[in-house]
C-alpha cells in the first residue's frame, strides 16, 4: 500500500473482539484503526504564511509545505497532466471522485514541488520504492534529496531536505471512542502509564501526538508500523518538547535523530522526524493563486 497518499480514509477498523487476533499490514495509517469522521466540519485554515520569495535549500535546512488538496478544476487539470501513466492508472482505481481528485492533486503537487528544487520538469521526476513502499527519487543524480508527503482530509504536508532521511505525518484531532483500548493494545508501557493519568480532554491531543510522532519516525526509516509501533517511544503530553525517547534494537540511536512538532492548522497534530541533529526548519503554505517561488 502506498503510504505517500493513502486517500482511502474510510477503511474498516477492526472491532474490539478482533483486536487481539488482528494482524496489521506492514504499512498502513491510522485509517486502518478508525473511520474518519467529518474532519472538515470546520473550515481549514492553514496557519503558516505563504512563501513570497524563494529560499535556497541549504545542506542542513528542512522545508515543509502545507497545501490544500481541494484545488480548482484548472489546477486539477494541470496536476493531472504531469502524472506518469502508472499514477493515472492508480487514480482511476479510486471509487470516490473526491479521493481520486485528492490523489491527483497530491501527486501532481509533489512533482511540481520536487521539480522546483531539482530544476527539472515535473514530468521528469522518477520515483523508486523501498521494500515497505517508502518513495524516493529514482533519478540520478538527484537521489540525495530526501522528501516525504502526508495528508489528512483536505490538508497535505510535504517535507524536503538534503540533511538525511525524513518522515512527516499529520492527523486531524478528533474524538475516538476507544483511544484507551488502542493505547493499551499498541503502545509502550511508559506511554500507557502516562496516558491513563490524563484527563479525557487531554487524551485526544495526546493520542494523536503519540501517533504522528511514531509514524513520522517509521516513515523516515521505511519500517513497517505493525512491527515497531510499540517499540518506538516518544514524548506526547501537551507542552512537552517532541522527543524520541527509545528506538528498536538495531536502529540508530535516538540521539542521532531530530523530532519536530508541527502546527500546520488548528485541529491537526503533525510531526517530522529526520536523521540529523543540526537542522533548520522552515514552514510555509502554498496558496493556489500564488506561484511557487523558485528555490
Amino acid at each position: 500500500m502506498d503510504e505517500l497518499l493513502q486517500l482511502t480514509a474510510h477503511l474498516e477498523r477492526p472491532s474490539a473482539s478482533r483486536l487481539s487476533n488482528w494482524k496489521a499490514p506492514a504499512v498502513f495509517s491510522l485509517a486502518h484503526f478508525v473511520a474518519h469522521p467529518a474532519i472538515g466540519a470546520q473550515p481549514l485554515e492553514i496557519s503558516w504564511s505563504p512563501a513570497t520569495e524563494g529560499k535556497p535549500l541549504e545542506s542542513n535546512d528542512i522545508h515543509v509545505w502545507a497545501f490544500r488538496l481541494d484545488v480548482s478544476p484548472s489546477s486539477q487539470a494541470q496536476f493531472a497532466a504531469v502524472l506518469s501513466a502508472e499514477e493515472r492508472e492508480r487514480a482511476d482505481q479510486f471509487h470516490f471522485v473526491h479521493h481520486r481528485n485528492r490523489f491527483i492533486a497530491g501527486r501532481g503537487w509533489l512533482r511540481v514541488l520536487l521539480g522546483r528544487y531539482l530544476r527539472i520538469s515535473p514530468e521528469q521526476i522518477q520515483f523508486a520504492y523501498g521494500s515497505q513502499g517508502k518513495p524516493a527519487l529514482g533519478n540520478q543524480p538527484h537521489r540525495g534529496l530526501h522528501f516525504n508527503l502526508a495528508h489528512s482530509d483536505m490538508i497535505a504536508l510535504a517535507a524536503v531536505t538534503w540533511a538525511g532521511p525524513l518522515g512527516v505525518d499529520v492527523e486531524g484531532v478528533r474524538e475516538l471512542a476507544d483511544m484507551d483500548e488502542l493505547v493499551e493494545r499498541f503502545f509502550c508501557a511508559r506511554e500507557k502509564t502516562i496516558f491513563k493519568k490524563l484527563s479525557h480532554e487531554q487524551k485526544r491531543l495526546a493520542f494523536f501526538n503519540l501517533w504522528t510522532r511514531k509514524e513520522a519516525w517509521l516513515k523516515a526509516t521505511g519500517q513497517g508500523i505493525s512491527q515497531y509501533l510499540n517499540r518506538v517511544e516518544v514524548s506526547f503530553v501537551s507542552g512537552e518538547k517532541a522527543s524520541l525517547l527509545s528506538l528498536p534494537d538495531g536502529s540508530q540511536s535516538a540521539g542521532d535523530w531530530s523530532l519536530h512538532e508541527l502546527n500546520p492548522a488548528p485541529g491537526f497534530a503533525a510531526a517530522l522526524a529526520v536523521l540529523s541533529k543540526q537542522t533548520r526548519l522552515f514552514c510555509w503554505q502554498w496558496r493556489e493563486n500564488l506561484l511557487l517561488p523558485e528555490v
